[in-house]
């Protein structure tokens, strides 16, 4: 495992913030349930979960893997886009089934409930961690000072 820089935790914080903002109000949206309540008990459980996530497993490395197989240049805006795809159906599954779960429980109609909204929530997970992606990079680099086209 990829020892993790100073760099790497404030980004990594930075797109796990985005992605459960937007995952705790689609999912229960979706469900037709989104209230203040679900939002932020979604989100406390989510949060430490999926930055947790993306500090123990290599989904980074594995996204520019894949990336790699289209013979797309590091460091680039289509990288990042091609990468997040991996990241985003890791990210998004695991996070999908938690907050089902504390959404809607886990009972006979779990992988119902859960499935009803995963396609969308996949959406929205690739489509937030980009956001995050794009915005933390230069967010990143001003808070460690380090020059914006570096």
């Amino acid at each position: 495992m990829k020892k993790l820089t100073k760099f790497d935790v404030i980004l990594n914080i930075w797109v796990s913030l985005i992605i459960n903002i937007a995952l705790s109000a689609v999912l229960p949206a979706l469900n037709g349930f989104l209230t203040w309540g679900t939002f932020f008990s979604g989100f406390a459980i989510a949060f430490p979960v999926s930055t947790i996530l993306v500090f123990v497993l290599p989904v980074v490395s594995w996204g520019a893997k894949f990336a790699s197989l289209f013979k797309l240049k590091p460091n680039t805006p289509v990288f990042t886009i091609v990468s997040t795809i991996v990241l985003s159906f890791i990210v998004g599954t695991v996070m999908t089934l938690l907050m089902t779960a504390i959404n809607a429980g886990i009972g006979p109609h779990f992988l119902a409930a859960w499935w009803s909204c995963y396609l969308l929530a996949l959406l929205t997970v690739y489509l937030s961690a980009l956001l995050g992606l794009f915005t933390g990079l230069p967010l990143t680099k001003k808070i460690l000072g380090i020059p914006a086209e570096a």
